[in-house]
């Protein structure tokens, strides 16, 4: 169970270096609005869905409760895909 524990909270970190990047790329600005205006509703879509896998990450955690646990680890992993398939040009 503390691997669990650990690996979800793990995670959950990495996933808030890629939020603490996205809001910098929004806070400097520079491209074309286009482009701004999509980084801000990304950041904005993973700023809300890191706070509901926080929510559950801390309740589980609190609860000892391994299904939360991984659902929370789950749901965090989605944006560390989902910007490792970019990196890797996946999408293209």
């Amino acid at each position: 169970m503390n691997w669990l524990r650990s690996a979800a909270w793990t995670v959950f970190a990495l996933d808030l270096v890629i939020l603490f990047q996205m809001a910098y790329g929004v806070a400097t600005g520079g491209g074309d609005p286009a482009a701004q205006a999509l980084l801000r509703g990304f950041t904005l879509m993973l700023a809300s869905s890191l706070l509901g896998v926080a929510v559950v990450l801390i309740v589980s955690s609190w609860m000892r409760n391994r299904l939360g646990l991984w659902v929370s680890l789950v749901c965090a992993a989605l944006p560390l895909l989902w910007v490792g398939a970019g990196m890797l040009g996946l999408w293209d």
